[in-house]
């Protein structure tokens, strides 16, 4: 009868318990749009191990490139322009190593006709494109060890992951082109932990527990008076 009772209030403590869930926290920040090129330091929450079991780490990069660009061509028969306006973007881990890039490009073609003898960036040989605009993003998912040491820890805390942005703007498809261009670059980072919490016991297993205990404790008390 002990063993049974003893099996029941075992039963009450683990078989009622809630099942694992799977969860996912997410800690963001921005770089406001600056001049390229630019580098800068962004903070992120890490995670806290006590939560339960890191599945995966996933960094989400969107960038964006803003500006002008203007062509001249000097040759002297009509030619199509391409003008690029782009903006390389990489986080990366405190060691320099990289996590993931994003390049946002606005690329149009202009057709432009022979050399008009003024270099002024107009007429039939030259083209402005104006105040344009282009986003990307890309992400990455890591499920390293690794990683995984480096983004978490017991309680949190933060961890400071370097943004940098270079401008890769050009113009082709003329012989002799002359190209200028104005480009600022923004970006946005966000880093999400996928991770199970470890399992909650349900109300009802305290109550199992407790009238298994109860149970038990009244046996002994019966077992007790009988061997008096």
């Amino acid at each position: 009868m002990k063993k049974i009772i003893i099996a029941l209030a075992t039963a009450g403590l683990f078989g009622a318990t809630g099942a694992a869930q799977a969860n996912v926290i997410s800690f963001s920040a921005d770089k406001a749009e600056t001049l390229t090129a630019w580098n800068d330091v962004l903070t992120f929450g890490k995670f806290n191990s006590n939560l339960g079991t890191l599945n995966s780490i996933t960094f989400e990069l969107s960038g964006t490139v803003t500006g002008s660009g203007r062509a001249e061509s000097l040759d002297a028969s009509p030619s199509t322009v391409t003008l690029s306006l782009s903006s390389l973007l990489k986080l990366t881990r405190p060691d320099g190593s990289t996590i993931v890039v994003t390049n946002p490009v606005f690329s149009n073609a202009y057709n432009l006709g022979a050399f008009d003898g003024a270099i002024d960036f107009a007429g039939a040989s030259g083209v402005k494109t104006g105040a344009v605009s282009s986003s990307h993003s890309e992400s990455y998912n890591s499920t390293s060890a690794s990683d995984f040491a480096l983004f978490s820890q017991a309680g949190g805390g933060t961890i400071k992951l370097a943004l940098g942005a270079t401008g890769l703007s050009s113009g082709s498809g003329a012989g002799n082109l002359l190209s200028q261009f104005n480009t600022s670059a923004a970006g946005s980072v966000k880093v999400s932990y996928d991770y199970t919490a470890a399992p909650v016991p349900e109300p009802e297993t305290y109550a199992m527990l407790i009238g298994g205990l109860g149970l038990l404790g009244l046996v002994r008390r019966r077992a007790a008076k009988k061997a008096a």
